[in-house]
């Protein structure tokens, strides 16, 4: 399926607020809502749109925090898949550069970040992982530019 500059731009309005009705994006990029319904379908039947979620905001008192990793061996896509098959990780970036991988998580405590940590340095995976609490998260709103 190609991917086109309009593609482009109804994903990222969903990974901003994916309860975005098919009209209010159409509204935003000059489409129709049948022509958005259209392409937002077969973009989900190819599997680029895998699934839609819930933002947590501050409140829900949860320990969040990113994780920058070393991995031990190359390829890296083993030790990518078990990092975000772990409990409480959101999401796992593959780097370029000095760290190998940025993992997000969101914990219910400081107690279980820790033994999050833990349970990743003990990995052969991994050669090498630090972690920052995430103080506030600031985010981008739907029809902000």
């Amino acid at each position: 399926m190609e991917i086109d500059r309009t593609n482009k731009r109804i994903i990222a309005l969903l990974e901003q607020n994916a309860r975005l009705s098919a009209a209010a994006i159409g509204r935003e990029i000059g489409l129709s809502r049948p022509a958005v319904q259209e392409r937002i379908l077969a973009m989900e039947q190819s599997g680029i749109i895998q699934g839609y979620h819930a933002a947590v905001g501050d409140a829900a008192g949860l320990t969040r925090a990113v994780l920058f990793v070393r991995i031990a061996e190359r390829p890296c896509a083993t030790a990518l898949a078990w990092l975000s098959s772990l409990e409480g990780v959101v999401s796992v970036l593959s780097l370029a550069g000095e760290w190998d991988a940025l993992a997000t998580v969101a914990l219910p405590s400081v107690a279980d970040l820790s033994a999050l940590n833990d349970a990743i340095v003990a990995s052969p995976l991994i050669s090498e992982s630090r972690s920052q609490i995430v103080l506030q998260t600031y985010a981008k709103h739907a029809g902000s530019r």
